[in-house]
């Protein structure tokens, strides 16, 4: 793996959010299904919103912001300020509007019109929350754990109300699965990779939310069920549930949310402080860089076919937060040589610094574990030397040398059973 190839998987992704933009009609950005020429409000701010995690700033951002603070509701409290999808009639939703706040807080933005757009959204996003201080489509609908996390997430990110964040993450931990420490859908449904990995990444950017023991026992479970290669996670591939939309003529419509749960799960591992070089998450980062399409997008499980902007974020995610963790230097490249322990180096380097770093690790590592095996067998041999000599010239006669040869040979069978002895410690220990 290399930071070479995690950039360049990351700027195929943002490459094609740039072929597959679209603008015209006061409308700018993407939709869910990338070759669908009508931008979506939702779509828009996910595709903004990945060009925050590869640290890039989109060329047409103007363009979006204006389309995205034009579909803002106007309305009472508790509706105004929120955005709607295509399938709720402009009436807003928790869904759209998080992921709308999530790519308005992006630092540098800073233009007014999305700062007033920014405050009001997130008031949408506090005035919806449920009394028990969880999240849903919208307020009065049952809480919803991705919607929770979601909302906590876009809160933290703009900087929302220190208690109303605090209060979600009260409902979060509460809706734990009582028997691992993991989360459902719903509180009291089987826990899923997606949803744990979610509320771990919603709980461990707030100091404090969960000990250490607590965050280690989830990274292990989460951990044990990540399985390199597998991206989407059959019991949530897809979030569906039915929405009643109020007002003059009430109707349902089915919520479909796609989710990618390898790569959230990447995400939320190293957010917590996994170490990068652990071999499953190594491994999982190495194969999201090996099922990168041409295109630069990753398959749609339920239309292989069509590029959608679901398969585009969470990969950018995962891959933004592995570089960070692992090169310090763009050009890197990194061997992992055991758990934990990998070799980091740039293209530029020589390529024989590998082995002459690994010969000379090799030789100290050994020195320092029979220092005083070599220190005695030194003492000996130069003992020995020196008594050759002294009766090779005749200042000693045979049996003097003899005597004198005793000193290395006690020397020696010490060291014999010093090293025998310490064999046995070490087995012990074991």
């Amino acid at each position: 793996m290399s930071g070479k190839s995690i950039s360049d998987a990351i700027d195929r992704a943002l490459d094609c959010l740039r072929v597959n933009f679209r603008s015209g009609n006061n409308e700018a950005g993407w939709y869910h299904f990338l070759d669908d020429p009508t931008p979506g409000i939702t779509a828009s701010a996910v595709g903004l919103f990945t060009f925050r995690l590869a640290g890039q700033e989109f060329e047409r951002s103007d363009e979006i912001i204006r389309y995205l603070v034009s579909q803002q509701v106007d309305g009472p409290s508790g509706a105004g300020g929120g955005w709607a999808v295509r399938t709720t009639n402009g009436f807003p939703i928790i869904e759209a509007t998080a992921w709308v706040v999530r790519a308005l807080s992006t630092p540098g933005l800073g233009r007014l019109e999305a700062v007033k757009a920014l405050q009001s959204g997130a008031n949408f996003l506090v005035n919806n929350q449920n009394t028990d201080f969880g999240w849903a489509s919208y307020a009065g609908q049952p809480s919803r754990v991705f919607h929770t996390a979601l909302c906590m997430l876009a809160l933290q990110e703009c900087g929302g109300p220190a208690v109303v964040i605090d209060n979600a993450k009260k409902w979060l931990l509460s809706a734990q699965s009582p028997d691992a420490p993991a989360w459902g859908a719903l509180p009291g449904t089987a826990p899923t990779l997606l949803h744990t990995s979610m509320a771990l990444l919603a709980l461990t950017g707030l100091d404090g939310a969960l000990s250490v023991n607590t965050v280690k026992k989830t990274a292990d479970w989460i951990l044990e069920r990540l399985t390199p290669g597998t991206h989407a996670e059959r019991s949530s591939t897809v979030e569906e549930f039915d929405v009643p939309v109020p007002g003059d003529h009430p109707f349902v419509f089915q919520n479909i949310l796609p989710h990618f749960a390898g790569p959230i799960a990447v995400t939320a591992l190293l957010a917590a402080g996994v170490d990068p070089l652990q071999p499953k998450l190594f491994t999982a980062v190495s194969q999201i860089l090996r099922d990168q399409q041409k295109t630069g997008t990753w398959e749609l499980p339920r239309s292989p076919l069509r590029e959608s902007i679901w398969a585009i974020w969470p990969f950018v995610s995962a891959l933004a937060r592995m570089r960070e963790a692992v090169f310090p230097v763009a050009a890197g490249e990194a061997q992992l040589l055991y758990p934990g322990c990998a070799l980091v180096q740039t293209h530029t380097s020589a390529r024989k610094l590998t082995t002459a770093l690994l010969m000379r690790n090799f030789l100290l590592s050994w020195v320092a574990r029979h220092k005083i095996a070599l220190a005695l067998w030194i003492i000996g041999v130069s003992y020995s030397i020196g008594a050759l000599v002294l009766y090779l010239t005749g200042a000693v006669d045979r049996t003097e040398f003899l005597i004198g040869l005793i000193l290395p040979a006690v020397l020696l069978v010490f060291q014999l059973v010093w090293g025998a002895r310490v064999k046995r410690r070490d087995g012990s220990d074991s």
